[in-house]
């Protein structure tokens, strides 16, 4: 099985995630959760520098998720460089603003992206 590293959506508008995570596995696991909400394509970075670089190269990102890996410091330029850069991207960080676990990411995501689904 190959490891996900995106999902694109096939709607049309559909809502961008960048997904700052640590791990292929994790990231493989969470882009399946979070591709069961149509509309969402999910762009997934194993790095705070690929993350940042991948950033700068989108047309569109709405929502940005922080993985339970990163440092405070890291937390802490990567919002600081969304907030100077991209003003209007919605942040969700597991861990720090809700108990990490698959389910309360899930609706975490779908609420900030606006959805009402049942994972």
């Amino acid at each position: 099985m190959k490891l996900l590293e995106k999902h694109e959506s096939n709607a049309s508008p559909a809502k961008t995630l960048v997904l700052f995570g640590g791990s292929a596995y994790r990231r493989d696991e969470v882009i399946r959760s979070l591709m069961q909400i149509p509309g969402l394509t999910i762009y997934g970075a194993l790095s705070e520098e690929e993350g940042m670089a991948l950033l700068t190269t989108l047309k569109q990102v709405d929502l940005l998720l922080i993985g339970g890996r990163y440092t405070n410091r890291q937390r802490t330029r990567i919002k600081a460089f969304v907030q100077a850069n991209y003003p209007g991207i919605k942040i969700t960080e597991p861990g720090i603003d809700y108990p990490y676990d698959n389910t309360n990411i899930f609706n975490a995501v779908k609420s900030l992206a606006g959805m009402d689904l049942k994972p």
